[in-house]
């Protein structure tokens, strides 16, 4: 293709991420709008389950409120179990039935499952929840826009001078950073349930032991959430934000001022590209009701402005009359909107051609 082509369609890409831009910071529209993505756990066995086992299944898969964002499959290997997930449970070292395999959501990428291991209610417990998972979701719930999980290396002195560094440093941008100014249409558009006045920037910090058996899964899920942090045996930092997504992993030296501000940017800036597959991030294993927490704002009992409201009054000659709320729309905007589209168009074509 082209160099002139190639300009043109990158143009028209430009032009397609800023129709998608909104005012909303991304930690809130996360929490709105994008789902967490579920993993999936497989339980294999050899004829029935025990009953213990099964209640304990079954109270995980139909529990109200808060629940996890897990797909649970059963393989009785005694049946015609389809090949790949008998060559799965196979592969696992020392597995015996009932063996438990919680795999990421395909959409992370990575292959190495969560957790391997003899499955038991007390196991399946430790893998949907934790004391650090259910204080995130509490703070997350509670308005806060991120919360930095500080994993620690087991060196004490390294691990408070990087609590020391991180702490001063959120302190300090959470005193000048500035959340970005809420445009009513993406109110009156669905795109935030809140009000300006109700989001807050607020950073907080938890640490957490590498060797805490209560959060074995969440320790697990962290270093594998990047290629080659299981390797390194120094402090790391990860934000959370959203429904339980992880930003992405500072570690040893990369925990510094430039690095945290970066990061903090990116969580309370505006939301430039609405899909969630197209921002950082890997999602974590968390018992939340997520749609409560996006939905629990003091707004919902306002009424929103109309279309109408939103849109300056114009001239009554000449005018297209919009069909959604009796607002109006110049003919002359409508006439060159649309010769402009054509136009582009028409290049387009003629680029790609050449």
């Amino acid at each position: 293709m082209r160099t002139s082509a190639r300009f043109f369609l990158l143009a028209l890409v430009f032009a397609n991420v800023s129709a998608q831009a909104c005012s909303v910071p991304v930690f809130r529209y996360a929490l709105e709008h994008w789902p967490a993505d579920p993993f999936q756990v497989l339980v294999f066995h050899h004829g029935p389950l025990s009953g213990g086992d099964q209640a304990a299944l079954r109270e995980a898969e139909k529990r109200e409120g808060a629940r996890p964002n897990v797909i649970f499959r059963t393989v009785d290997l005694n049946d015609e179990a389809p090949g790949d997930l008998r060559r799965l449970f196979e592969s696992q070292q020392g597995a015996r039935t009932p063996w438990m395999v919680a795999r990421f959501p395909s959409s992370s990428g990575i292959p190495v499952p969560v957790v391997s291991q003899a499955f038991t209610p007390g196991a399946l417990k430790v893998l949907l929840d934790s004391p650090v998972r259910a204080e995130v979701v509490k703070r997350i719930s509670s308005g806060e826009s991120a919360v930095w999980l500080l994993l620690e290396s087991g060196d004490k002195a390294a691990d408070d001078a990087a609590e020391k560094l991180l702490q001063e440093r959120l302190d300090y941008l959470a005193s000048v950073m500035s959340l970005p100014k809420l445009d009513d249409s993406d109110i009156a558009n669905g795109l935030v349930s809140v009000a300006e006045e109700d989001l807050r920037l607020d950073f907080s910090l938890l640490r957490i032991r590498r060797d805490d058996a209560a959060e074995t899964a969440l320790v697990r899920m962290l270093l594998l959430s990047e290629e080659g942090l299981e390797e390194l045996d120094e402090p790391m930092v990860f934000p959370v934000f959203g429904r339980g997504r992880a930003l992405y992993a500072l570690a040893g030296a990369g925990i510094r001022q430039e690095m945290i501000e970066s990061a903090a940017a990116f969580l309370v800036g505006k939301c430039s590209c609405q899909v969630k597959e197209q921002n950082p991030g890997v999602d974590l294993l968390m018992t939340a009701d997520w749609e409560a927490a996006a939905k629990a704002s003091p707004v919902l009992d306002r009424e929103l402005p109309t279309l109408r409201e939103l849109v300056p009054a114009q001239p009554e000659s000449s005018t297209i009359e919009a069909v959604a709320d009796g607002g109006s729309f110049p003919a002359w905007r409508a006439w060159s909107l649309g010769m402009g589209v054509l136009v582009l168009a028409g290049i387009g074509f003629r680029l790609l051609r050449k």
